[in-house]
Formats: structure tokens, sequence, C-alpha cells
């Protein structure tokens, strides 16, 4: 009888954790990121080459001439910004 007594706790604490209401587990919401995006061209390879052709064809034409005219030197600008932005989105992609 004495050794029933000395189970009793242990068959006590069996009991109320099979016995106790079940509760949902709490998880909390982590924010999730915003689902990736691609702007611009789909493919920048492609891009990237149709711009090279272009600059090359504005430095073939001016090839022939001796000094830069002011159209050349501006087409020359432009084709560097597209140049720059196209290898910026080529650095998200890598």
């Amino acid at each position: 009888m004495l050794y029933a007594l000395l189970f009793l706790p242990a068959l006590a604490a069996i009991t109320f954790i099979l016995l106790r209401p079940r509760h949902k587990p709490r998880v909390l919401a982590e924010a999730a990121a915003p689902p990736a995006t691609i702007t611009g061209d789909i493919d920048p390879l492609a891009a990237l080459d149709a711009l090279l052709v272009e600059l090359e064809s504005t430095t073939v034409r001016i090839g022939g001439a001796d000094e830069l005219d002011d159209q050349a030197v501006t087409d020359l600008e432009q084709l560097a910004e597209k140049l720059e932005a196209a290898a910026a989105s080529l650095e998200r992609v890598a």
C-alpha cells in the first residue's frame, strides 16, 4: 500500500497532462517579403546586346569625322546612360 502512494503523484501528473484541454499553439506571424518582380526587359542580355549594336553603329558613323559634333556627343551620352541602366539590371540578376 505504501508503494502505491509513492506512484500516486506520478499518476496524477500523467492524468493531468493527458486530460488537460488542448490549445492551439500560438504562432507569431512573420512579415513575408513581397514577391520578386522583374522590371524592364525580360532578357537583360539581349537588351545589352542591342545597346552594344547601337553603340557600335554610332561609333562607326562618327568614326570618319575628325571631331564630334553636338548630336554625336548627345547620342553617345544617351547610350552611356542606357548601358549603365542595363549594367545595373544585370547586377540584380547575378
